[in-house]
């Protein structure tokens, strides 16, 4: 799949934005609408409904997931790879073309359910979603999937 240049310079800003503004702030970007395959595809392995919903990531996901797999010494010490900005750019390809998913448990803050998508991509990349289901009609909010962490194992196979 190829990431337009728009999104990518969305996701690039948010992720430059974390770094650099240290005031408390929620900022969501809605990325596309799951593909009714890919919604298909989540429902035959989890048994959860996807149709309508948004992939989506905010600030909340990059920042847990620099803070848990950002740094390169932590990381190769657990036999993983350090999250890079070019990464929550191949989330996306991640998420809609994975080799796998599958429900992984319970989210511990929100008590959703938590998805995994995998994907080999030169480093096998490891993407965790969660799913925020609608809670008002009346405000027509969107229901979506928003990333919660990543992480990237070398490769064996």
């Amino acid at each position: 799949m190829i990431i337009s240049a728009e999104l990518r310079k969305q996701i690039n800003d948010l992720y430059d934005e974390c770094l650099e503004n240290f005031e408390q702030f929620h900022r969501k970007i809605d990325l596309l609408e799951i593909p009714a395959h890919l919604a298909i595809e989540i429902k035959e392995k989890t048994d959860i409904d996807l149709f309508g919903f948004w992939i989506c990531i905010d600030n909340y996901g990059i920042l847990h997931t620099l803070e848990n797999h950002g740094n390169p010494v932590s990381e190769a010490k657990r036999g993983q790879v350090a999250v890079e900005k070019e990464d929550f750019v191949i989330m996306i390809e991640v998420c809609l073309s994975p080799d796998d998913v599958k429900l992984v448990g319970i989210s511990k803050h929100t008590k959703k359910p938590l998805l995994q998508f995998e994907k080999k991509i030169e480093n096998k990349i490891f993407v965790v979603k969660e799913v925020r289901m609608v809670t008002s009609k009346k405000k027509k909010k969107l229901s979506r999937l928003v990333f919660h962490t990543m992480y990237k194992i070398k490769a064996t196979y």
